[in-house]
């Protein structure tokens, strides 16, 4: 895959968009509903590597009232997506600018109800799977911060990942469903929103595996 030209004017684009992220999202640890102006019942759904933001742009707006927050760690892409959040005018999605390594000083324990984790690198070379997000030091963290019920929805197109991720996620105790190996022939697909990558995979003629974790 061709490597994404650096944009230009970073900071300057980023500036423009200011309402909708934060310069320091470590201060709002435990009280994000607050800081983005929603009530303490309101859902908070966290997308980990949003990309350009398809994915999180067409998935906030069907549930007005949750508060989305889209994390990717990369600069350049996650610019895209909030300049296309603030061109729609979309009042419930925010986003932080970091590495998932970094949740336990962005969240507080119990805060988040929901996890989107779409198209993770599968780090396939030897002695890297510590590094896949769905590895257990990872979800150990996710249990941390989630509410009780709450729910972790993963996405691939990579079979090996796919694998290794239900086995993590069964060590750990969480509760599989709506698992299948072809989600755009699925029953689920109905309400499936495509993300960039997998519209590309969907394309290749490459099967999407999808499950839902859930923390009982």
């Amino acid at each position: 895959m061709a490597r994404m030209r650096t944009k230009r004017h970073i900071p300057e684009r980023m500036d423009r968009c200011r309402e909708r992220w934060f310069d320091a999202p470590m201060l709002n640890r435990g009280k994000w509903r607050e800081a983005c102006g929603f009530p303490e019942d309101a859902e908070i759904f966290l997308e980990i590597g949003c990309g350009k933001g398809k994915f999180c742009t067409e998935t906030a707006p069907k549930n007005p009232d949750a508060l989305y927050i889209a994390l990717e760690r990369d600069s350049s892409v996650i610019l895209a997506a909030i300049e296309k959040a603030h061109a729609e005018e979309i009042p419930n999605l925010f986003f932080i600018n970091a590495d998932a390594q970094l949740l336990d000083n962005l969240f507080d324990e119990d805060e988040i109800n929901r996890i989107y984790i779409n198209f993770c690198d599968p780090w396939s070379r030897r002695n890297k799977p510590k590094r896949r997000l769905t590895y257990r030091d990872f979800l150990e963290q996710y249990k941390r911060l989630m509410r009780k019920g709450g729910k972790i929805m993963f996405k691939t197109d990579n079979d090996e990942l796919f694998d290794f991720s239900l086995g993590e996620f069964e060590a750990c105790g969480f509760e599989l469903s709506e698992l299948t190996r072809d989600l755009h022939s699925s029953e689920y697909e109905k309400d499936n929103v495509r993300t960039e990558f997998e519209q590309k995979f969907a394309d290749q003629g490459i099967k999407i595996k999808r499950v839902v974790a859930s923390l009982v």
